[in-house]
């Protein structure tokens, strides 16, 4: 009861709202995105892709939209052929929403904007195979996990954890408020 009091009181006055900053973003992405996964069927054509860079950018590219910047190794091994190294540069662009049950920020409506492959000179099978499921992989990481989560040790994002409330973009920030 006591929680729902001051949640009236803060409502009333409009001061229940919390701004994440790119920067809390990328710190919180830094400490949970590094990953390694295989990609491809062994022995004919896989590749071991490390994942560990994201760079992030609220409303930058669109009003309306969180932009991240993320870069990929990977070392391709094609049958018959000496294994290469590839870096793999993605940028996406995507809508933040607020899940109320995880009490998480997260992104939907991934959208690849720009994609750079070096060396470029991979082949069309290593492209097909290969490339295409690194851009899945990368993708399905930044869209199922969170990008920020409220904590329930501050006050005020716990009371805004509880309320389910908005997420707007505003001035660079992701806004979570009533």
């Amino acid at each position: 009861m006591k929680y729902i009091i001051i949640l009236l009181v803060l409502c009333v006055s409009g001061c229940v709202s919390y701004s994440v900053t790119e920067g809390e973003i990328q710190d919180y992405l830094d400490s949970r995105t590094t990953f390694e996964r295989t990609v491809g069927i062994k022995g004919i054509a896989h590749a071991n892709v490390q994942f560990n860079d994201v760079k992030v950018g609220i409303g930058r590219v669109a009003n309306d939209r969180v932009n991240l910047s993320s870069k990929a190794q990977a070392e391709i091994m094609i049958s018959g052929q000496p294994k290469q190294s590839v870096e793999v540069d993605i940028d996406f662009s995507a809508i933040p929403f607020y899940d109320k049950d995880e009490g998480a920020i997260f992104l939907k409506d991934l959208n690849v904007e720009s994609l750079n492959v070096t060396p470029d000179n991979l082949g069309i099978f290593a492209n097909k195979q290969l490339i295409a499921p690194i851009v899945s992989i990368v993708g399905q990481i930044l869209s199922t996990r969170p990008v920020y989560r409220l904590n329930d040790d501050d006050f005020k994002e716990s009371l805004l954890k509880t309320a389910g409330p908005e997420l707007k973009i505003k001035n660079h920030e992701l806004v979570v408020g009533l």
